[in-house]
């Protein structure tokens, strides 16, 4: 887990098939008021491989609580971008009572549908009988990417390079566990602390009516649209870290 800044928690839950460098703007415009914890999923960036015992996101977020507990972080909030935002979830019913915030990014409550999770269960066995990630660089790229953040290589670059640092178990593991996820949306109602969601007007992996389901869900959230694709932090950084500041800032503190 990485680890920047000093001053109260707030950890950063990556997307998928990125990795913890994800989140290298809102670490610079954060850290120095701020205590900025990144973990990346297993066989994704620097992270190890998926623990042989591991199937599910659960898994996952129990790792994480874990590695907070030797940090000696008792206190934080959490910002979730897509998978990250399913990762909340579970980390928010293992430790709720530690939570101050929650910023839901391009995310959604719902279970997958069945094909979904069918594409899901595909592409982990199409990754892991390759070999390579290579396979589904360019049509990530394309999916998660809005029109104009595809036109910038400044932008698409830095993403090819962090989808080809999964590797193949890494994927097969995160697909597989957001195939077999449950359904959050029971859970919306019992999130008493501050929320935001923020949702990218272009975004083509959550509709919008997900974003709606979820914003209308949740007890206290502020909702926040982006110009912008499925990836909201990466495409606008700028629009992104004001909003994710000032939200953090009306917070009671982590």
């Amino acid at each position: 887990m990485h680890d920047s800044g000093e001053g109260p928690a707030v950890l950063f839950l990556h997307a998928f098939p990125l990795d913890a460098s994800q989140w290298d703007h809102q670490v610079a415009a954060l850290s120095d008021a701020r205590r900025c914890l990144r973990p990346a999923i297993w066989g994704c960036g620097d992270s190890p491989p998926p623990p042989e015992d591991a199937a599910g996101l659960d898994d996952y977020a129990r790792a994480i609580v874990s590695a907070l507990d030797e940090r000696g972080v008792d206190r934080f909030s959490v910002v979730g971008l897509s998978m990250g935002g399913y990762v909340a979830f579970e980390i928010w019913r293992l430790a709720a009572a530690r939570i101050g915030a929650i910023a839901f990014c391009n995310t959604r409550a719902g279970a997958d549908s069945d094909a979904s999770r069918s594409d899901r269960l595909a592409m982990a066995e199409r990754v892991l009988s390759e070999g390579s990630p290579e396979s589904i660089v360019e049509a990530s790229v394309e999916r998660l990417l809005g029109p104009r953040a595809r036109r910038e290589a400044h932008i698409t670059d830095p993403v090819r390079g962090r989808i080809r640092r999964c590797t193949p178990a890494g994927i097969a593991f995160a697909q597989r566990a957001m195939a077999a996820r449950r359904d959050s949306t029971p859970t919306l109602a019992a999130i008493g602390v501050p929320t935001l969601v923020v949702a990218g007007r272009d975004d083509a992996v959550i509709p919008a009516a997900d974003v709606d389901s979820l914003a209308a869900g949740l007890p206290a959230a502020a909702r926040v649209d982006l110009d912008c694709g499925h990836l909201s932090n990466l495409e606008l950084p700028h629009e992104f870290n004001r909003t994710l500041a000032e939200f953090l800032d009306s917070a009671p503190a982590a």
